[in-house]
């Protein structure tokens, strides 16, 4: 009597128990949909060259912005200023990311340029030029730009530029860390050899990949916020339509845009669950009207220097696999060349994170023809014939020849140092295993009849 009891104890108990399982998985099941958060795992940062350590971090970003805003001409009207800074604060208090930016002491500010484009300092400062705000035609399309390069620093693609120029400098060792004083003098020295912090982190470019986790990141900030992300892709469109008017945006330049990127952009905004998107009660309008309403600086009223006109000569592609093309073309000295180049090489074929466009892949070796400018950048050579001989033991013809490197990149006006036949190729010694193309466009001063 007493087993049966307890028997029947024991199939009421786990009556109970299953029961309570069920109401368990229906209740969870019933949970509001949530963002994706999955993808966190996707673009958690690796380690890489980042040697700077996030206690010190804030101390040193402290002194690299007071320089930073030392050299730019900042907006210091009060709306303004208050504006991009209550804007960018509200990116970064809603994102779900929490972990990626709650270290830093975040800023937002705006330089008062007319050159399209943003940038991110270490420790979170953020900078964006008047013209890639009026640029702008919604306030969702600047958080998009804002909500990107918070995503930089979030990503720590920043640091790790910034870590691997003081390794390659022979400033710090390979998994030393940048910390304390002499760390300091580490990061005023990368940054002085750049012109300074201003120049180095307002020219920044970024590697592919990089620009893929703050794309993520940042199309997830904007959503948190309750901006459409849609509208960066936007912009960035609207961006590239004005291509053919205007140079292209200096902001793209170190972003560079791809098919692939575009591809990306898209998957992602297809994983956003879909939300309507109210607008909410804005100052934009009053923002970009009172940006009008200010005095361009007094840098942007300068008069702008003379610059020599140009005439097309020739277009042309430059293999990523040949050692150089010759253009056919003879110069002389002092004689002004203007050269646009687009497209873009793997400096590995077959690796996609080895793939750069004409100003090169991030990384530089004593073995380039240009140790000081990066590998695989587009770059080109005057040769000067000096004399020939002959051997008089095999016959062959041997040339005495001067060489005189140049960089050029993906736009650039140069100088020519000698007579000679020019030659375009690619910043690196050993090409056999690349593939690719840039397509060149060859300008030459026009001569002025007087």
């Amino acid at each position: 009597m007493r087993k049966r009891n307890l028997e029947s104890e024991a199939k009421g108990i786990n009556y109970i128990l299953c029961t309570l399982f069920i109401i368990l998985v229906f209740f969870s099941s019933c949970e509001p949909a949530k963002r994706p958060v999955s993808i966190m795992e996707e673009i958690l940062p690796e380690k890489g060259f980042d040697l700077i350590p996030k206690e010190e971090e804030n101390l040193y970003s402290l002194q690299i912005a007071s320089e930073i805003e030392r050299d730019a001409n900042l907006i210091e009207d009060e709306f303004a200023a208050q504006y991009i800074e209550e804007l960018g604060q509200r990116v970064v208090s809603r994102t779900h990311f929490r972990y990626f930016v709650e270290a830093y002491e975040w800023a937002f500010k705006i330089i008062d340029t007319s050159e399209i484009n943003a940038f991110a300092a270490i420790g979170g400062k953020i900078y964006v030029s008047r013209g890639l705000i009026e640029a702008t035609e919604r306030e969702a399309e600047l958080a998009g730009v804002l909500a990107f390069e918070i995503g930089h620093v979030m990503a720590r693609s920043v640091h790790q530029h910034v870590s691997q120029d003081a390794v390659e400098q022979g400033l710090v060792l390979p998994g030393e860390m940048i910390q304390g004083q002499e760390g300091l003098d580490s990061l005023n020295q990368v940054l002085e050899a750049a012109g300074g912090a201003y120049s180095y982190f307002s020219n920044l470019e970024y590697y592919p990949e990089e620009v893929e986790k703050a794309d993520k990141f940042g199309l997830h900030n904007s959503y948190d916020a309750g901006f459409n992300p849609r509208s960066f892709l936007v912009f960035m469109y609207r961006l590239l339509e004005g291509k053919e008017q205007e140079a292209f945006p200096f902001w793209l330049q170190r972003n560079p845009w791809s098919q692939k990127r575009e591809e990306q952009l898209l998957a992602i905004l297809k994983l956003l669950p879909p939300v309507s998107f109210h607008p909410e009660i804005s100052n934009f309008e009053r923002f970009k009207v009172q940006l009008e309403s200010l005095a361009p600086s007094p840098l942007e009223m300068e008069e702008e220097p003379s610059v020599p006109e140009y005439a097309e000569v020739m277009i042309l592609n430059v293999l990523g696999n040949a050692d150089w093309t010759d253009t056919g073309i003879d110069v002389f000295e002092d004689q002004q060349l203007y050269f646009q180049a687009s497209g873009g090489i793997s400096l590995q074929e077959g690796n996609p994170l080895a793939y750069c466009g004409p100003d090169g892949y991030n990384l530089k070796t004593m073995q380039q023809p240009i140790p000081d400018r990066k590998i695989g950048a587009l770059i080109g050579k005057v040769v000067k014939l000096i004399s020939i001989e002959i051997d008089e033991e095999t016959g062959e013809e041997i040339r005495n020849e001067m060489e005189r490197y140049f960089f050029i990149g993906s736009e650039s006006s140069v100088k020519m140092e000698i007579d000679g036949r020019l030659f375009l190729g690619i910043n690196e010694n050993i090409v056999g295993d690349n593939s690719g193309e840039f397509e060149v466009t060859i300008f030459l001063e026009e001569s002025i009849e007087e």
